[in-house]
């Protein structure tokens, strides 16, 4: 939750408006829409020109931010099942271009799911090794060591929609800036907000070998009987 100062329009409140342009979704949060600022009155006196006070700088810390992002900055590869040839494993990294991008202290990053281009592939309950976590509810920034996780994922059966369609796979998160409005927050959400790289391509499936049929084999036929004498 964002609190709203009604003295100015906050730079905490600046960043949320720009992210929510490009298309993420506050969480429990009103300031998504810029606010005016509330004008000062001028006090009169007989005995100097009138003065306006001018309005304090907004707090630096307060309550908790809490930002849904439909994509996070994130790079990687995927491994494949070795009978199948469909990639099973993605392993997802959080990668950036800035340094303003990168986790700081009091910032975490949640990821809270993933969606993929076209109805290729889903999320599966098993496909990785177990080497790192598990992305659904990893959290970014805890361990300043480890900013890796697996996402175990799955071929559906279908077919690409289009011999064009690019397959990629790409995650979700919830941000959190426990410090509330600061200016570390503020930079970290307008640099990631920014960040180019949101995604991690997947190969397309084999598709499926058709079942024979011996039915469908001409030179079969099921009548002739090698024993059938034609003489007798």
């Amino acid at each position: 939750m964002v609190a709203k100062h009604g003295r100015g329009f906050s730079g905490i409140g600046a960043v949320l408006a720009e992210v929510a342009l490009l298309g993420a979704a506050l969480v429990g949060c009103a300031v998504a829409q810029p606010f005016e600022p509330e004008a000062t009155p001028s006090i009169p006196s007989s005995s100097a020109p009138s003065t306006t006070s001018a309005a304090p700088p907004p707090d630096p810390g307060g309550e908790a931010v809490a930002v849904e992002l439909p994509q996070l900055p994130i790079g990687g590869d995927a491994t494949q099942n070795e009978e199948t040839f469909a990639d099973e494993c993605v392993t997802v990294n959080w990668i950036v271009d800035a340094d303003a991008a990168q986790i700081p202290e009091g910032v975490q990053v949640t990821v809270t799911g993933a969606s993929f281009t076209d109805d290729v592939y889903a999320l599966a309950e098993v496909g990785c090794s177990g080497s790192e976590p598990p992305c659904i509810g990893y959290v970014f920034g805890v361990d300043r060591n480890r900013q890796t996780c697996e996402l175990a994922i799955a071929p559906t059966g279908n077919p690409p929609s289009s011999a064009d369609t690019e397959l990629v796979v790409a995650v979700s998160g919830r941000v959190d800036c426990v410090e509330g409005e600061s200016q570390e927050c503020t930079a970290f959400l307008l640099a990631v907000a920014q960040e180019p790289g949101v995604s991690i391509p997947l190969d397309a499936p084999e598709p499926a070998d058709p079942i024979d049929d011996p039915m469908d084999d001409p030179t079969d036929d099921p009548t002739d009987d090698p024993t059938d004498d034609p003489a007798e």
